[in-house]
């Protein structure tokens, strides 16, 4: 008689968006009780888990580790259909940062031994997408990340995995670790019942003092900076200039002079991304730029680390941003990406060189990659930061700030690792790309190529859908669509943004409505953009004008807007009609490009 599997979901307490305090003293996020709810990208992994449980019958186990009043949040997952649910709760754990919350997590699944164990894509509260992959190089097991669609059948499981240009299908043997891309909320079914929870701590898990919560964690926030920038919401009717703002959006940048540091004493290591159709991903290049704002005050070279076997000419462009040498990794082509090999090379070549520090994109594939690659070398990584500082450049033992936006960028938190090299993935946009010298052939090396890598975890097909999708992060001015516009409207937007350096967005609400495919959602639940000028037409709620909130200027054209919902969040409300403003914008693109 077969025994039922069981699947395991963590879930997060975060604060109600738009209401979430850090205490300045622990440098924390408060979490009152009257504050909180169950992240929601975790109740989308409880909606998969109770599907797949309709299909299998496997039992579904919910857990979160938290202070007691996070025993809410269980019951809030029985509630929704949950079998039984695990607090893990002791004020050792207090303080995780989210390696130190992998390691917690891998001690329960040696406990529980799941088939499969199931996240969200990210928290509210943080957005860093790193539990899951480092749950899973701690654990021991295969995983997958924004993956949708889940489907168990002989000790395998099928899903479709989202990419920043596609979708791919990937079948991966149990027992493995998922992080569920998007999907809907389950539920309330049934009362709770609080005995069905079960409380474990640190010393129920085994292990010593610095294995969790603050002693266990690589990385701490230094301090607290609140970033809270006002905007006027000028009411405009109609007569908008739409050529004004193309001139603000493509305004000169500032000359930028080559980084020269005469005796180098250290390394910054840049993960370049190749695209399947040629070329890189533009976060690439931007991470160049990233590395260049540090390395003359840290006397730093700059290392691109290539993934691909057949380089061609992209370490020249490489060179010509800023790349003062290229490390090929060979055995990692990205049109076969595996997190596995990829892993594999990337942490062989950390541990071979140890470098001061390491910045890959926050794309879909760094998002895999990158908290693995951390999780295995033990190391400190910040993820989607936006920027670097150095503190104490002048001493032998300089600290890298790595400042992440949190709490919808309500707040600024420069991180500091213990580790050396410390990691972090940059946001898309963050930083403007663009060659500081003339291309020519760097010093390049090659290394790799010898990892057979695990069969039991495989693409059986890669769609290319969005082929130019990673175009959003070099994008100057970025439209966004929101819910219900026309089909004409929506094709005279597609048009101006063929336009080189314009890129097209859409709204989660547009996303759901089936207006437009997920690569080019933006939100709370997806992404958060910083282009030059935001330009959104149609309805926009509070989390999409969060999701642009680093912008340099935000429009939106609404002609049902009620101006005083916009207050603080845009410069400029437009009540013109839509086709009409995206019309003008498309003959100001025409002449733009025809001068």
């Amino acid at each position: 008689m077969n025994t039922p599997g069981r699947v395991l979901v963590c879930l997060k307490q975060v604060p109600v968006p738009g209401r979430g305090v850090f205490d300045e003293r622990t440098k924390r996020i408060r979490r009152d009780d009257d504050q909180v709810v169950t992240n929601p990208p975790d109740l989308h992994a409880l909606e998969q888990a109770l599907a797949l449980r309709a299909a299998t019958g496997w039992e579904v186990v919910a857990v979160t580790m938290g202070p007691p009043a996070a025993a809410s949040t269980l019951l809030d997952a029985l509630s929704r259909g949950a079998d039984r649910a695990v607090h893990l709760v002791d004020r050792r754990f207090a303080g995780a940062d989210t390696l130190a919350t992998a390691r917690t997590l891998a001690r329960l699944v040696e406990r529980e031994r799941p088939d499969l164990v199931l996240t969200g894509r990210w928290t509210l509260d943080g957005g860093t997408a790193q539990v899951g992959p480092q749950l899973a190089e701690l654990a021991g097991l295969r995983q997958l990340t924004q993956a949708t669609n889940l489907r168990i059948g002989d000790g395998v499981l099928a899903a479709d995995v989202e990419t920043d240009v596609g979708r791919e299908a990937w079948t991966v043997a149990l027992p493995a670790v998922v992080a569920v891309g998007r999907g809907t909320e389950p539920p309330w079914v049934t009362e709770a019942n609080p005995s069905a929870v079960e409380t474990i701590t640190a010393e129920d898990l085994g292990g010593g003092p610095r294995d969790f919560g603050t002693r266990g964690s690589p990385t701490f926030v230094a301090e607290i900076r609140h970033d809270v920038r006002e905007r006027r919401a000028e009411y405009v009717g109609a007569g908008f200039d739409t050529a004004e703002l193309l001139e603000a959006a493509f305004a000169p940048l500032e000359p930028e002079a080559e980084v020269v540091v005469p005796a180098p004493s250290r390394e910054i290591w840049t993960v370049a991304e190749p695209l399947p159709g040629g070329g890189l991903h533009p976060t690439s290049l931007e991470a160049l730029a990233c590395a260049r704002s540090v390395a003359g005050e840290l006397q730093a070279t700059i290392v691109a680390v290539l993934p691909c076997d057949q380089p061609h000419d992209l370490p020249r462009v490489l060179y010509a941003h800023g790349a003062d040498r290229v490390l090929v990794l060979r055995g990692t082509e990205p049109a076969d990406y595996r997190t596995d090999l990829f892993t594999h090379a990337l942490s062989t070549a950390i541990a071979a060189h140890t470098p001061f520090a390491v910045i890959a994109p926050f794309s879909a594939r760094g998002r895999d990659y990158a908290p693995r690659v951390a999780a295995r070398l033990g190391l400190g990584l910040t993820g989607d930061f936006t920027a670097l500082e150095v503190r104490d450049a002048d001493t032998d033992e300089p600290d890298l700030l790595w400042l992440k936006p949190a709490l919808s960028a309500d707040v600024v938190a420069p991180v500091i690792a213990h580790s050396t090299p410390s990691m972090g993935t940059l946001r898309p946009g963050s930083f403007t790309a663009r060659a500081v010298r003339d291309q020519r052939e760097p010093d390049v090396e090659f290394a790799g190529g010898t990892a057979g890598g695990d069969a039991s975890c495989t693409a059986v097909e890669r769609r290319i859908e969005r082929p130019d999708g990673p175009r959003l992060a070099a994008a100057r001015l970025v439209i966004g669509l929101g819910p219900g516009l026309g089909t004409g409207a929506r094709r005279v937007a597609e048009r101006v943004a063929e336009t080189p350096g314009i890129a097209l967005v859409a709204t989660s609400a547009a996303v759901a409505a089936g207006e437009a495919p997920p690569q080019l959602e933006i939100g709370p639940l997806s992404r958060s953009i910083a282009p030059a000028v935001y330009l959104g037409f149609g309805r926009h709620d509070l989390g999409t004008l969060q999701a642009v909130k680093a912008a340099g200027r935000i429009v939106v054209v609404d002609p049902g807007a009620w101006l005083d919902a916009f207050t603080g969040l845009v410069d400029t409300v437009v009540t013109a009609n839509v086709e009409g403003v995206l019309l003008d914008l498309l003959l100001a693109t025409a002449g733009a490009v025809a001068s």
